[in-house]
């Protein structure tokens, strides 16, 4: 029962961090919207940190598994990857460029919640090694990098790209660039 509680306070507490960012919500606000008193929230989750890194968890399952079925229609690996990559990475990055709150939850999130961002990170690479392995295939003959390190500096790169774009159609451009020279060359194994 406690896990029904749980994500329906991490439901909840979306929407209100959504509306006001971070740091003016307090465990109050999210206990009201969730509709629990403050100390059966207390029960639940220690701080409001732990409940926001409950959100970006729940963010991370949710997008993953529409990734997972947007794949499943792409034609060619190159558009799984294209696809994969707009809803992981630009689909946020436009929230980000729309709400200073969306913003200002990235930036916040980056010190207390940095392993869950980091545990997000591998889970999207790990979606995206069986397509990067079919490529490395075709390209057999030709020295190349394994699929999980090919998955692991495509995810490095565009997580860079969302801190340097100023759009998101400079990001989609910079995304499908990537795209089309990691998957045209071959990269020989390093020491």
């Amino acid at each position: 029962m406690s896990e029904v509680k749980k994500n329906k306070i991490v439901t909840a507490a979306r929407s209100v961090f959504l509306r006001y960012g971070f740091r003016r919500v307090t465990m109050h606000d999210i206990a009201e919207a969730a509709g629990v008193s403050r100390p059966a929230l207390y029960l639940l989750f220690k701080s409001k940190e732990e409940i926001f890194i409950g959100v970006y968890l729940q963010f991370v399952d949710e997008t993953l598994a529409e990734i997972e079925r947007t794949m499943a229609k792409a034609t060619t690996s190159q558009k799984m990857l294209e696809h994969a990559f707009e809803i992981w990475a630009v689909r946020p990055f436009e929230v980000m460029m729309n709400s200073p709150e969306a913003k200002e939850l990235m930036e916040c999130s980056l010190g207390f919640a940095q392993d869950s961002l980091s545990q997000g990170y591998l889970k999207f690479e790990s979606m995206i090694v069986p397509v990067l392995a079919t490529l490395t295939k075709r390209h057999s003959g030709k020295a190349s990098l394994a699929p999980e390190r090919i998955a692991h500096v495509l995810a490095s790169a565009v997580r860079g790209f969302k801190q340097t774009a100023t759009t998101p159609t400079e990001l989609r451009r910079l995304i499908k660039e990537l795209l089309t020279l990691s998957l045209s060359f071959p990269v020989a194994h390093s020491v």
